[in-house]
């Protein structure tokens, strides 16, 4: 196994009962880096952490964690080794936090000092109050986001290189889920935490992860940076699941015409004369040569010539580049807009009108606004 790699799964099997899950199924899991593993419900998410885990069995294949095979009869001596945060904390409920915090470190046979001494640490590490009134209180008696903190600085007390985290922070209020998120990623790149992380939420996955694993029916469908699902989707399937477990969806009842931007120039040519025109106040400028009317626009920051007879658009010309009549259309949804905008990798597009008059310009800066 190479050195850059924390995890191996080597043609892994397992099934519940009739039911197969993983067929032959092959990950690497970089070292140092946050994986975060999303599909459907039942593609297999959960099933490849427990299997990193221990907690299930494979009926073949292998699992390699740091360059050692894992011995599945002895799991429950490598789970020690590892961090595990689950949705909802996962604390013991009729525990103090302390008790939740040292339980696996009081196994151990660590020393009072010593499990002191890592409270404390932990503590200042995920913002805790290292104070008895506190640490002595039932998970009950303190907030969603104290809960999850104490969860997550529970996993990390033994000190572990990898850390498996399942939905951890679907049950947080957005404001705590990002706020935590934002922490969790500074602390992950302070310690070098190798993570592989379960969410339905692909906006989490997206802000996260360094690489994405699109599970579909037990099986890779990609696997990546963040930026190739949505420029370079692998299948159909890909594209189709981002589209529609993107929070961007939201964007789909937004049309184009909210966010197009109206101070544009069109060009038209009557005779030998190029008539420069603004669309939102009327301004007309005439030049006897499209060099001349071309400088005018790059000097209004403008990077293109929007082509138009008679009133109606006909084209799109880049500075310096040839005419195309690629456009949008203003009742188009947002998102129409910004798959198109990227497909054409073009820094804008014209939008028209039912008349197929232009009507503005969507572009970089639109889709920053979103």
């Amino acid at each position: 196994m190479s050195d850059a790699l924390a995890i191996q799964m080597k043609d892994l099997s397992f099934s519940y009962g009739s039911k197969s899950i993983l067929h032959n199924f092959n990950l690497s899991i970089e070292r140092g880096k946050v994986y975060c593993l999303v599909g459907s419900s039942g593609s297999g998410k959960t099933t490849t952490l427990r299997l990193i885990n221990g907690l299930l069995t494979p009926a073949s294949g292998e699992v390699v964690l740091e360059g050692e095979k894992l011995d599945f009869s002895q799991a429950e001596k490598i789970r020690r080794t590892m961090g595990y945060s689950i949705q909802g904390s996962g604390l013991f409920p009729h525990m103090t936090l302390l008790e939740n915090l040292t339980i696996i470190a009081s196994k151990q046979g660590w020393s009072k000092s010593e499990i002191n001494e890592r409270v404390q640490e932990l503590c200042e590490l995920m913002d805790l109050p290292y104070e008895k009134s506190f640490l002595s209180k039932k998970p009950r008696e303190i907030s969603g986001g104290q809960q999850q903190r104490v969860g997550i600085a529970r996993a990390l007390f033994m000190n572990p290189k990898i850390m498996l985290m399942d939905e951890p922070f679907s049950a947080l209020d957005p404001i705590t889920r990002s706020e935590l998120q934002k922490e969790f990623l500074s602390l992950q790149h302070k310690l070098q935490l190798t993570i592989v992380l379960v969410t339905h939420d692909l906006s989490e996955a997206f802000s996260m992860a360094d690489e994405i694993v699109l599970l579909n029916q037990g099986k890779i469908e990609q696997k990546g940076k963040p930026s190739n699902f949505l420029l370079s989707p692998a299948s159909p399937f890909v594209e189709e699941f981002i589209q529609s477990h993107s929070p961007g969806n939201l964007l789909k009842e937004i049309y184009l015409y909210s966010v197009v931007h109206t101070q544009v120039y069109t060009t038209e040519k009557t005779g030998d004369i190029y008539e420069i025109k603004n669309i939102e106040s009327n301004e007309v400028k005439k030049f006897e040569s499209l060099e001349a009317a071309s400088d005018f626009l790059k000097n209004k920051n403008q990077k293109a010539h929007y082509w138009i007879e008679n009133q109606k658009f006909l084209s799109m010309q880049q500075l310096g580049e040839d005419k195309h009549s690629e456009y949008l259309v203003s009742t188009n949804h947002i998102l129409d807009g910004m798959s198109q905008l990227l497909r054409s990798k073009r820094s804008a597009m014209p939008v028209v009108n039912d008349q197929h008059r232009l009507i503005g310009v969507f572009s970089e800066e639109g889709l920053n606004a979103l």
